[in-house]
């Protein structure tokens, strides 16, 4: 596969006693990310941030950070990212999180690479 759009949900996470440690995912708002696997570099770029306050250097970027993670044992592998933000930044509304999981699975789908929801969450955390 050689490009994914990839679509994480908001989420709220202050839920009565379970404040910070239960949550639920938001119909409707979410972030986007397109990834596209390319051949003449390696390493993760952000093309496009919807949102111009949000980061383009990779290094700072938590969907460019998530998808490095799933990559990190996969030699020379290339992936660009294009990140919609759909949830407004520092909403609430699991923002980072959204284009942290949206990362980490694109790059995972894109290279077919079949990890574990936990591989996938432990890409995400990083």
């Amino acid at each position: 596969m050689d490009e994914v759009r990839v679509f994480a949900p908001g989420s709220v996470s202050n839920l009565g006693p379970g404040f910070d440690c239960l949550g639920a995912a938001v119909t409707g708002k979410g972030d986007t990310v397109l990834a596209r696997r390319v051949t003449w570099s390696a390493g993760v770029r952000v093309l496009s941030v919807s949102d111009p306050r949000i980061p383009l250097q990779a290094d700072r970027n938590t969907a460019s950070l998530a998808a490095a993670a799933v990559l990190r044992n996969v030699p020379g592998a290339g992936i660009e990212l294009a990140i919609e933000k759909g949830l407004p930044l520092a909403g609430g509304l699991g923002g980072s999180a959204a284009s942290a999981v949206a990362g980490a699975v694109a790059a995972n789908a894109v290279f077919e690479l079949g990890l574990s929801r936990t591989a996938l969450l432990e890409a995400a955390l990083e």
